[in-house]
């Protein structure tokens, strides 16, 4: 993920001119920096790669992955993102999902979860609600006619909502929930004024907490100034460390995804 990033930073560091002064005067020609405000909707194949273990004071629980052993699908989630320019150089940004993962299925072995125990050839229904938010700004270090590089900051929030239910037990282990900051860097190239290529990646990691990190890179076709088509990658991981003693949890939400951007 480092290497990828840095060399995409490294490329468009590379290709940014060094007369950037009297671009910035002249404005610019690319159509996908024009506008002021910005609403991307994104239709995101967010794949869960997991790896949980709900433990109890008087119960150690199981290692499961609720994909593997709970059957659990990739879903199609809205993923919303929003951008105000304040200036040439600072914009104020946000991101939004929200997404449930059910499945159905007969246990193929033993599971403690939470203090349930669900004996092997149980029926075991799961229910996995995943929530993103995040706010923050994003400032333009260098800007040029070939695209930008910019630093991003943001504060972040990350729950996880878990439920496992059989006919005979029913598990809900405490909603875990995160807060932390998050720093990286954007860089955009536009090969054409229509035509962009960004690559981002922001990430916080704290013993006591947890860590998040976030990796994005898309392509994006402006057909006009107000109206962008993208197809990309983002792979969001989230790992838990303030939960009960014994416990585990990781939830990685990675995929391909389709977006439209409409500005003004």
């Amino acid at each position: 993920m480092k290497i990828v990033f840095g060399g995409a930073l490294l490329w468009c560091l590379f290709f940014l001119p060094a007369t950037v002064t009297a671009q910035q005067q002249l404005g610019t020609a690319n159509l996908g920096e024009m506008g002021t405000f910005e609403f991307e909707v994104r239709r995101w194949r967010s794949n869960l790669v997991s790896e949980l273990r709900f433990s109890r004071p008087d119960s150690f629980g199981t290692d499961f992955d609720p994909v593997a052993d709970l059957g659990l699908p990739g879903e199609n989630t809205y993923d919303y993102h929003f951008g105000v320019r304040l200036t040439r150089r600072l914009k104020v940004r946000g991101n939004w999902f929200r997404t449930r993962y059910d499945s159905d299925i007969i246990t193929e072995r033993d599971l403690w979860i939470a203090g349930a125990y669900f004996p092997t050839s149980s029926t075991l229904s799961t229910k996995i609600e995943l929530e993103m938010r995040r706010g923050g700004i994003e400032f333009d270090l260098l800007t040029g006619a070939y695209g930008y590089v910019a630093v991003v900051g943001e504060w972040a929030r990350f729950s996880a909502k878990n439920e496992f239910t059989s006919p005979e037990t029913f598990a809900s282990p405490t909603t875990l929930r995160m807060d932390l900051p998050m720093f990286g860097f954007k860089s955009r190239i536009y090969l054409t004024p229509a035509l962009a290529i960004t690559a981002e990646g922001l990430g916080m990691k704290r013993e006591s907490i947890g860590v998040m990190t976030d990796v994005d890179f898309g392509v994006a076709y402006n057909a006009i100034p107000s109206l962008a088509l993208s197809y990309g990658y983002r792979n969001s991981y989230n790992r838990f460390k303030d939960i009960e003693p014994g416990s585990r949890a990781i939830y990685r939400l990675e995929g391909q995804y389709f977006g439209v951007t409409v500005r003004f």
